[in-house]
């Protein structure tokens, strides 16, 4: 365990919120939080791995149960890909920087890793 958790600076976590929105991919998202946090893709859009250098951020981007449905709602649209969908889903799931209401918890959870498969 590390001793002291790393800070994320505006500019990251505003990152993390356009990403939140599908305004900003995972590859476009990858030097903004380099070298604090890192991630592997294998193919165009799977997640395999996320390696936080220093800890679990101190301050998160809130995701909330609207997010998830935002998300089915654009997949369902064909505004992206369910590919993309499902990398969304597998970065808000291993990604220490992002977190939900404890209320919410295990619902949000839940279907992050119904998208994920």
């Amino acid at each position: 365990m590390h001793s002291q958790l790393p800070e994320l600076s505006e500019f990251q976590l505003e990152s993390l919120r356009k990403f939140l929105r599908f305004e900003m991919d995972a590859e476009a998202l990858r030097p903004i939080l380099a070298p604090l946090i890192t991630f592997t893709i294998d193919g165009p859009d799977t997640i395999q791995t996320l390696d936080f250098r220093a800890g679990i951020p101190k301050r998160s981007v809130r995701v909330t149960i609207q997010d998830l449905d935002i998300a089915e709602e654009k997949a369902r649209k064909g505004e992206i890909s369910k590919r993309r969908l499902q990398q969304w889903a597998s970065m808000l799931l291993m990604n220490g920087a992002f977190d939900w209401a404890e209320r919410d918890e295990d619902i949000i959870a839940e279907r992050l890793n119904e998208i994920c498969w």
